[in-house]
């Protein structure tokens, strides 16, 4: 390995900044429209579907609840069914209701109820062991050969009088004034005195495209980062086989890779302008900086897969454009987990259809 000081380190960061490095692209990968079009014509039921076998396969791994006197309580698994319907058509609680007289014997609900048992769904007493073993099942067959992750945060406005991307593009400008060599702010935007956003941080597959460890919260005095620690161990867990973690600029900081170092794996976060060499007791940063100087194509074509975290932030605002509807902070984590798991629902229908290779078929998942 030649020896490299800081200045040679600066320069090329800068020509991949401003793209003055002759980076080579990768070849476009070619779509099977046939099988695409299958994917999209039979969402819907394809959905409906999964909600109900993965839901029912969820409710069966974990043990029942003991009966109490009085009348039989709704089964939580029939309104977890009832959510994640909600979630995936993106309506407020009393259409939901309507909903059910449609799709109530396709998702396989047992017994009827109103608008204010959905209502209550979303207290994580009710629903939060239910969805987190419906996301790990998710994970075990989606992501079952996937080995590749990148990480990003975003933030669904909770009125419509507010856009996430505008607001943050504002801030990274006005953090840019302030400091020409960190382009990256780790707080999220926000309007004073108001909680706007439900923010989240989330690890997703690049070639699958599903979501592994993700982290909400409405509060925005919390930093995107501090979501990292929680974001790898989840991930971890939820897909053993990752070997590289991807993240834009933020990530770039020696603490973060002493997280990806502990587990292992390999990172690629684009270095700052201002980066240096010395290591600060990370060994993995001089790792990676020294690859990304020497071996600076290759390293970018690692690196740029990152954009797949961007394209599923798109695909949940295209597919999911409404507003956060709950008020309370334990009810919003709830809806934006209903979010996360209808994406990886619908993410899994079509690479039923487009990619079957690199999935599992989840009724071979065994019990947790």
């Amino acid at each position: 390995m030649a020896k490299r000081n800081a200045e040679d380190l600066r320069n090329v960061v800068k020509s991949v900044r401003d793209r003055s490095f002759p980076y080579e692209k990768r070849e476009q990968e070619e779509r099977n429209w046939p099988h695409y079009d299958g994917a999209q014509v039979n969402e819907i039921a394809d959905i409906l579907e999964a909600i109900r076998d993965v839901v029912d396969m969820a409710a069966s791994n974990i043990p029942g609840k003991k009966k109490t006197a009085g009348r039989p309580q709704i089964p939580d698994s029939d309104i977890v069914k009832a959510m994640l319907m909600q979630a995936y058509f993106g309506m407020p609680n009393r259409i939901a209701e309507g909903f059910l007289r449609l799709f109530g014997e396709k998702l396989g609900i047992s017994s009827s109820f109103s608008y204010k048992t959905i209502e209550r769904g979303y207290d994580p007493g009710r629903s939060k062991e239910l969805l987190d073993e419906v996301h790990r099942i998710m994970n075990v067959s989606g992501n079952s050969n996937e080995d590749i992750f990148s990480t990003d945060g975003t933030g669904d406005p909770t009125t419509v009088k507010v856009n996430y991307e505008s607001k943050r593009s504002k801030q990274r400008l006005e953090q840019k004034d302030r400091d020409k060599n960190n382009d990256k702010s780790d707080a999220f935007p926000s309007t004073k005195g108001k909680h706007d956003f439900q923010y989240s941080v989330f690890a997703a597959g690049v070639h699958t495209k599903m979501i592994s460890g993700f982290s909400t919260t409405d509060d925005h005095s919390i930093g995107e980062l501090s979501h990292f620690p929680d974001i790898m161990s989840q991930t971890m867990a939820l897909t053993p086989g990752i070997v590289e973690m991807l993240g834009d600029a933020l990530y770039s900081a020696r603490n973060i890779l002493s997280i990806t170092e502990k587990y292992g794996i390999g990172a690629y976060f684009l270095p700052k302008a201002n980066a240096t060499f010395r290591a600060k007791g990370a060994g993995s940063w001089k790792t990676m900086l020294y690859d990304f100087t020497d071996n600076t194509q290759e390293w970018l074509e690692h690196y740029h897969m990152r954009s797949i975290s961007e394209c599923v932030n798109s695909m949940l605002k295209r597919k999911m454009p409404t507003k956060i509807r709950k008020k309370l902070s334990q009810r919003k984590n709830t809806e934006e987990a209903l979010k996360i798991n209808v994406h990886n629902l619908r993410q899994y229908s079509y690479l039923k259809r487009t990619k079957p290779d690199l999935i599992k078929d989840y009724r071979d998942i065994p019990a947790k």
